[in-house]
C-alpha cells in the first residue's frame, strides 16, 4: 500500500483506532468526534493519572456516550474518538457532559478539570469520517482490534484540486489488497471539520511493532511491481506526509455500562 512507499504513518484514529480500526460485515461510513490532547513532558505522570480518573468519572457520573476510545502517540498526543449517528449529536454534548457533571458534583468537577488540565499543553476537537469506500478491512485480519499493541498513523496533504485523483489512487490500492487477500487492514480518514480539509490520515495495527514492520515487508515483497506503479500515480499530487505510531490506550477510554 502507499504507506509502504512514505516508509510508514491519523488523527484521528484512532484517531484511534482506534484508534480507530473498524471492521464490520456491511462497513459504512462513520462520523466521529475527536479530541487530541498534548500531554506537558514534564507533567506526563500526571497527564496519564488524570486521564484515568477521568474515566473513573465519567462511570460515577453515567456518561449517557456510547464510548470514548483511546490511542496515544509516542509524542505525547493522545486522541479521544466518539462516535456520531449525525452532526446533530454535536448540539447534545453540553447536556450529556453536563448532566454527568450534575451527578460527580461540580466542585469535584472543577477540582479535577485544574489538575487535569494544567498537565496539558494545548488541546484541539475536529471532526472526521471513517471512509468505508477508501479503508481495507480483510475478510481474516492477521490482528484484531482488540489484540493490537501497536498503531501507525499516516498524515498526508495533497493538492486540493487533485482530491478525486488521490482517492482513485487509493481505491486502487485497496483493490490490489482485496485481490490478493492480504490479511493487513487499514483505514482512511477524511476531515470533515476544524482541521485542513486536504488532509488525509490513515491507521493500521499490529500486535507489537516487530510483528508490524514484519508484515510490512512480507506484503512489501509480495506487492512491490504493483505498489510502485500506484505510487508513481499518486506522489505527483502529495504536498506532505507525516509518521507517527503508538498504542491503544484501552485503560484509557470509557465504555458506557
Amino acid at each position: 500500500m502507499f504507506v509502504r512507499k512514505f516508509f510508514l504513518v491519523l488523527i484521528l484514529a484512532s484517531i484511534c483506532s482506534s484508534g480507530l480500526l473498524i471492521a464490520q460485515e456491511e462497513p459504512k461510513d462513520q462520523l466521529y468526534w475527536i479530541r487530541e490532547e498534548v500531554a506537558k513532558v514534564n507533567m506526563w505522570d500526571q497527564y496519564e493519572e488524570t486521564s484515568k480518573q477521568w474515566v473513573e468519572l465519567m462511570n460515577e457520573g453515567g456518561l449517557d456516550l456510547p464510548y470514548v476510545r483511546a490511542t496515544q502517540r509516542d509524542d505525547g498526543h493522545y486522541y479521544y474518538v466518539i462516535p456520531l449517528s449525525s452532526y446533530a449529536d454535536i448540539d447534545k454534548f453540553s447536556e450529556i457532559f453536563g448532566s454527568a457533571v450534575d451527578k460527580i458534583g461540580k466542585e469535584k468537577w472543577a477540582d479535577f478539570m485544574i489538575e487535569n488540565e494544567s498537565s496539558i499543553e494545548t488541546h484541539k476537537d475536529f471532526i472526521a469520517k471513517w471512509s468505508a469506500q477508501y479503508s481495507y478491512v480483510p475478510k481474516e485480519p492477521r490482528v484484531k482490534f482488540e489484540d493490537a499493541g501497536f498503531t501507525h498513523w499516516l498524515f498526508f496533504t495533497y493538492k486540493l484540486e487533485k482530491r478525486k485523483e488521490v482517492l482513485d489512487v487509493i481505491a486502487e490500492w485497496k483493490a490490489l489488497y482485496e485481490k490478493n487477500n492480504i490479511p493487513d487492514a487499514w483505514s482512511i480518514w477524511t476531515i470533515e471539520l476544524g482541521q485542513a480539509n486536504n488532509m488525509i490520515a490513515l491507521t493500521e495495527h499490529g500486535k507489537d511493532g516487530a510483528s508490524f514492520y514484519s508484515a510490512l515487508k512480507e506484503t512489501g515483497d509480495k506487492l512491490k511491481e504493483e505498489e510502485d506503479k500506484l505510487w508513481a500515480k499518486l506522489s505527483p499530487n502529495i504536498l506532505s506526509i507525516e509518521n507517527k505510531y503508538g498504542k491503544p490506550r484501552p485503560d484509557l477510554s470509557y465504555h458506557k455500562k
